[in-house]
């Protein structure tokens, strides 16, 4: 563990938490998503090896809110999976991002834990960016390099479904 110490507060995780069962838990557990960013939420995650795991449309009253960010501004905090498909995906939205504002519209790494094997990353729109225009632009750019997001999201939970049924099989849960 490294002396330094961290101005930023995060989540102690212990070692053996893994990418695995983050994932697992934002396919099962029912979110509310906000109107405004549902679009592109249900974008985001119909990307291949992409979760999204958290979002927030922006609001007027932040009172009574978990991680409200105020009005005009917008985020998602998603997780990939590390393959060519899930780092494609992310220099699909980081690129969608940059077309659309780039200086108001930002991709970025958010390691909220002390885990680097839990690594999320954040998508933060301020200044009245819309989600629809940039979501509108990760679907275009996914039909330019030839990347079908259609039934995905679906899909990504069968599966996972299927590895935590193997996984009860086996005793391994």
């Amino acid at each position: 563990m490294s002396s330094r110490k961290r101005k930023q507060e995060y989540v102690r995780t212990t070692g053996d938490r893994s990418r695995e069962e983050l994932i697992f838990a934002t396919l099962s557990l029912p979110i509310e998503t906000d109107t405004r960013v549902a679009g592109l939420v249900r974008v985001l995650n119909n990307l291949p090896d992409v979760y999204t795991c958290s979002s927030c449309g922006g609001h007027s009253d932040l009172r009574d809110r978990e991680n409200p960010v105020p009005e005009g501004y917008f985020y998602v905090q998603f997780i990939l999976e590390p393959t060519e498909s899930g780092f494609f995906s992310l220099g699909i939205i980081d690129l969608a991002a940059r077309n659309v504002d780039n200086e108001n519209l930002a991709v970025k790494v958010l390691n909220c834990t002390d885990n680097p094997k839990l690594v999320m990353f954040h998508i933060l729109g301020k200044e009245g960016v819309d989600p629809g225009e940039f979501a509108e632009e990760i679907r275009s750019l996914c039909k330019e390099w030839g990347v079908s997001c259609e039934g995905v999201y679906e899909r990504k939970k069968k599966v996972r479904k299927q590895i935590a049924y193997d996984r009860i099989q086996k005793g391994d849960l």
